[in-house]
């Protein structure tokens, strides 16, 4: 799980820090940042953040401005807000947050949060696409799929699994629909891939999980570097 700490006294977010370090079996990686602006950019970069930890008063850009700008540009994944009084639950619900927490923090919550945030993500990531296949109405979660493929007209939806689902559609109607979940991209015109089943790029191939090679074409040439940042970045499981 890859966590960001943002809380403009910098003791208080090593402090963090630190607790997060010691507490295992979530697999956490974090990035620290004592500025709203300097968080908010690293997210715009296209880093891989699965939950934000925000403290709400910060000058400049306080947490639920910072929330509130990560949101509308995009960001799905959790917002925890830090703060010292119960006066924020509103303003946390209109940005979707999680929870928030009341300071100061202690291992122990930290751990009973990140237990009830696992939990969710595990519940949560339901979101997939509905095709037609062979006259049957199937529902496939994203995160079930390795890549698309298009041969000759035909759409072929490769899974994780090891099995592939061939539906009559047209590939640009299936890439648009999938690109809009940004663990998506298109390496080629005829490919779409799962930036978490990728294992490796060599040279201008793409080497998921599964072994199967998957070329990068010099029009999408821009990909491989969002690629390489994306397994830099991710929290392997």
């Amino acid at each position: 799980m890859n966590v960001l700490i943002c809380d403009d006294e910098e003791k208080e977010a090593k402090n963090i820090a630190a607790m997060l370090f010691n507490i295992s079996n979530f697999g956490l990686k974090t990035k620290t940042f004592f500025c709203g602006f300097q968080a908010l950019n690293y997210v715009q970069s296209g880093a891989t953040v699965d939950v934000c930890f925000l403290d709400i008063i910060m000058p400049q850009m306080n947490g639920i401005v910072l929330a509130e700008k990560l949101r509308s540009n995009g960001y799905r994944g959790e917002i925890v807000f830090l703060t010292n009084s119960n006066d924020f639950a509103h303003e946390s619900y209109n940005v979707r947050a999680f929870n928030y927490m009341l300071k100061p923090l202690t291992s122990n919550s930290l751990y009973n949060i990140l237990t009830e945030l696992k939990k969710s993500r595990g519940n949560a990531d339901r979101e997939g696409i509905a095709v037609k296949t062979q006259g049957v109405k199937k529902f496939i979660l994203y995160r079930d799929i390795s890549h698309i493929e298009v041969i000759k007209h035909n759409v072929y939806i490769r899974l994780i699994n090891g099995c592939e689902i061939k539906i009559y559609s047209s590939f640009w109607e299936i890439a648009t629909e999938l690109l809009k979940d940004r663990r998506f991209v298109q390496c080629h015109r005829s490919f779409l891939v799962n930036l978490r089943e990728i294992e490796t790029v060599i040279g201008s191939e793409i080497v998921t999980r599964n072994a199967v090679r998957i070329p990068i074409s010099r029009g999408f040439s821009k990909v491989r570097n969002e690629i390489l940042k994306s397994m830099f970045t991710r929290d392997i499981k």
